[in-house]
């Protein structure tokens, strides 16, 4: 539980998922969870009247901001859910596997391709979250932030097609970073780590939990198209559907146009590919083109 956004403080539970059933319940700071089904891989509840699907292979979901009242004052309190293995067995942690995820998807970026970097950035936050998450005497918080905020800064992800993937990078970045995180600082990461980019952060998950809790209401498309970078996206980009599926659309698409020569104009190609390609499982997706039609593209 996550309360105020000036005067940030933090409170903690755990469930233990060999206790967790379809039908359970149990009390969250007083506010009533509900277990509708949990397998390995994810666990599907309610809260606050709300449904949440939550996978254990990369997901960290936390909800908007709500207002609670007190008899002193309104306190602005949110939830963040993640749904790891208690065991540090899960994962070994070795520095050359993060170093040679980093480098691919450095690489997938110089190539133009940065839809290759998602099952990467998905095997990346599941090492991070599952390995020993807060009980490792090597491997502290604060050097999970820092290797967090690497990815971001380079633009390794892509808010607009993995939202859900990029919010998770930013909720764990923002669990990591609290965990005392002054009593973590060597010289080295004194000198690596911005201690001020959490507030960058703090603004991508305000805009972040309301987009993927209700893509369709309209604070969450006027946080939505505050991605687009002076360009609109389709909101459906922010729906679940469509990222279950952009990776294998993103993989059919290079297939299909590999011979095509990515000069003026491909950008017609590659949308007309990508909307037939998402058509065919049931998704009706704008192009840039369609949803900024004062806009000239090349």
């Amino acid at each position: 539980m996550d309360m105020g956004v000036g005067n940030r403080t933090r409170e903690w539970t755990y469930i233990d998922c060999d206790e967790l059933a379809a039908g359970g319940e149990y009390n969250i700071y007083e506010q009533q969870l509900n277990i509708i089904s949990v397998d390995e891989n994810e666990i599907v509840f309610t809260f606050m009247g709300k449904q949440y699907n939550l996978n254990r292979e990369w997901q960290v979901q936390g909800t908007p901001e709500i207002g609670v009242p007190n008899k002193y004052i309104s306190e602005t309190v949110r939830f963040i859910f993640y749904f790891s293995c208690d065991s540090d067995s899960t994962h070994s942690w070795e520095d050359s596997e993060i170093t040679e995820l980093s480098e691919q998807m450095m690489k997938n970026i110089e190539e133009g391709k940065l839809w290759k970097n998602i099952p990467l950035a998905r095997k990346f936050i599941h090492i991070l979250k599952d390995v020993a998450p807060f009980r490792s005497d090597s491997i502290k918080p604060v050097y999970k932030a820092h290797i967090i905020s690497l990815l971001l800064k380079n633009d390794l992800i892509a808010k607009t097609e993995t939202p859900r993937l990029f919010q998770s990078f930013c909720e764990f970045y923002r669990l990591c970073i609290d965990f005392d995180m002054i009593d973590y600082y060597n010289k080295q990461s004194d000198v690596d780590f911005d201690r001020q980019y959490f507030r960058v952060v703090d603004s991508w998950i305000y805009k972040l939990a309301w987009i993927t809790d209700s893509p369709t209401r309209d604070h969450s498309i006027e946080c939505w198209n505050g991605f687009g970078q002076m360009l609109k996206c389709d909101p459906v980009q922010a729906t679940p559907e469509w990222e279950k599926v952009i990776y294998e659309v993103e993989q059919e698409v290079d297939e299909e146009l590999k011979e095509e020569p990515r000069g003026m104009g491909f950008c017609f190609a590659y949308w007309g590919a990508k909307r037939a390609a998402l058509e065919r499982r049931g998704i009706e997706w704008r192009s840039p083109t369609l949803m900024n039609p004062g806009v000239i593209f090349d």
